[in-house]
């Protein structure tokens, strides 16, 4: 793995191949669900999401947000969401949303593919972060 990827990633493993929005893209200024990749959950214990949110202006909650939802598919076409949706109150964070094969194959059976959505409500900045899943290291 290239060591220039870790730079932007704290207090957690960080896996290139399970990226599902990398830091360093351009920022989003509408509801943007990003390119699935192949992940079998279903194989899975448990894991989370973890979402480093460089901030955004303009939050007044709940009429100008930006929430962030983990989705997953079966067939890479219709995605369901699994796990908490977080809200994002426009400030530096580094944020985690618990997940586990368990609980994804209870929403969608057999699913292959995870991405990330970013949902925009109301007129809020707009949005730069990064997500990625890791193992969960409370197991």
């Amino acid at each position: 793995m290239p060591r220039s990827t870790l730079p932007n990633r704290r207090a957690t493993q960080f896996d290139l191949n399970l990226q599902l929005r990398d830091q360093a893209a351009t920022a989003v200024s509408a509801t943007t669900a990003e390119t699935a990749i192949a992940f079998p959950a279903n194989k899975q214990l448990e894991f989370k999401a973890v979402i480093n949110v460089t901030g955004y202006t303009g939050y007044v909650s709940p009429t100008a947000q930006w929430a962030v939802d983990v989705e997953f598919s079966a067939d890479n076409v219709t995605f369901y969401q699994v796990g908490n949706s977080l809200v994002l109150t426009g400030v530096l964070s580094q944020l985690e949303i618990a997940l586990s094969g368990g609980a994804v194959e209870a929403v969608i059976p057999n699913a292959s593919y995870v991405r990330v959505k970013a949902t925009k409500t109301g007129t809020p900045g707009d949005l730069s972060y990064g997500a990625f899943l890791a193992p969960d290291s409370d197991c």
